[in-house]
């Protein structure tokens, strides 16, 4: 008898221990994977695209000139830095003068990878024709200057940038006249 009160009292005892239940576990909150960085913008591969020019030309005398200019070209993004090259004709009038200054060029480029942003400087060489209703001169020029594009849109195909050039040659096509020659294009240009 006694074991069977002490069998009964046991059973009564861990009935009421387990009475609440088992302790049910908190599930763990699930983890969010880590965000991946976004990938380094790339400016490898070729270019083309349209400027709208505004500058001054001076052979003793100043005046302003406003055009437009196409332009085609090629960068190779080596990380830190950007190089390549470029072919550019720019056909600007040169105000209260009637004439006209067109420019061919060639120009070596060299600029910074800060992502989208791409500032950079340039040197080159230049074909530049000024023409009036009496006359044609030419003569091969040296340019240089400074640049930034900034690449828009999800896959950075549309470039907008600025551009400052410089065009100098004493004694130019032979005139006795110095041609110092300042012009600022506004760019638009598409990557392939």
């Amino acid at each position: 008898m006694k074991t069977l009160a002490a069998f009964i009292a046991a059973c009564a005892l861990s009935g009421q221990a387990m009475a609440g239940g088992l302790t049910e576990v908190a599930p763990e909150a699930p983890v969010a994977p880590a965000a991946q960085p976004a990938p380094a913008f790339d400016w490898t591969g070729f270019y083309s695209g349209l400027s709208v020019t505004d500058g001054s030309v001076s052979d003793g005398n100043d005046f302003d000139t406003s055009g437009f200019g196409v332009q085609a070209g090629y960068l190779h993004d080596l990380g830190t830095f950007v190089v390549g090259g470029e072919l550019a004709y720019s056909d600007a009038e040169v105000d209260d003068a009637g004439a006209d200054i067109t420019a061919t060029r060639l120009k070596l480029i060299g600029g910074y990878d800060a992502g989208r942003f791409l500032p950079y400087a340039f040197v080159g060489v230049s074909d530049v024709e000024v023409t009036n209703s009496f006359n044609s001169v030419s003569d091969t020029v040296t340019n240089y200057g400074l640049g930034a594009r900034y690449a828009f849109g999800a896959d950075g195909r549309f470039v907008g940038g600025l551009e400052y050039i410089v065009e100098d040659k004493s004694n130019f096509g032979n005139t006795g006249f110095d041609l110092d020659r300042d012009e600022v294009a506004l760019r638009f240009d598409y990557r392939f």
